[in-house]
């Protein structure tokens, strides 16, 4: 019987949840919809010293405004899921880190027409994601941490492209196993 070192192959998952401000670059949408809030539950798993694979979620962002000449009434909700490469330095209870990925992203637009009847936008698009972040480790295995990412998420729903993409301003808390 051969004995392998356990711990060599051991794998440490991280997992947790981070929550704030969704801006939205489009002056148009940000005027009828507003910036918002979003929650990012993520996991991911500890490959090799300091990489980081994992996927997360983004969703919290549905706004409803008034659109249009005859203001009616509409809604709009981004969702994304994700995949990301995190590079984390620790320094003691601090690591700061770096964070690139790829999401999809699905928006959907609703507007009541009195006109038109419901006219609706269900679409998907896929954009890079860049961020950066550091993580406090509170405990041995429990961290606060803050993030800043930038999503470039530009989509034609119409005849014109619309910039729904923007940065994401995020404190969180997890913990590893």
């Amino acid at each position: 019987m051969i004995f392998f070192p356990i711990r060599q192959y051991a794998l440490n998952f991280d997992m947790g949840i981070f929550y704030g401000l969704r801006t939205v670059n489009n002056s148009e949408i940000r005027e009828v919809y507003g910036n918002g809030s979003v929650f990012v539950p993520y996991l991911a798993v500890k490959v090799w010293r300091g990489i980081t694979l994992g996927v997360d979620y983004e969703g919290g962002y549905s706004k409803e405004g008034k659109i249009g000449l005859y203001q009616e009434s509409s809604k709009l909700r981004v969702t994304g899921f994700g995949f990301f490469t995190r590079y984390e330095w620790r320094v003691g209870r601090i690591s700061p880190y770096l964070k690139i990925g790829y999401s999809s992203f699905s928006y959907k637009q609703e507007i009541e027409s009195p006109s038109v009847g419901e006219f609706k936008v269900d679409h998907k698009k896929g954009a890079i994601i860049l961020g950066g972040g550091i993580k406090f480790y509170a405990l041995k295995k429990v961290s606060l941490a803050g993030e800043v990412k930038y999503v470039p998420l530009k989509v034609r729903p119409f005849e014109e492209k619309v910039d729904l993409g923007g940065f994401r301003l995020l404190a969180g808390i997890g913990c590893t196993i």
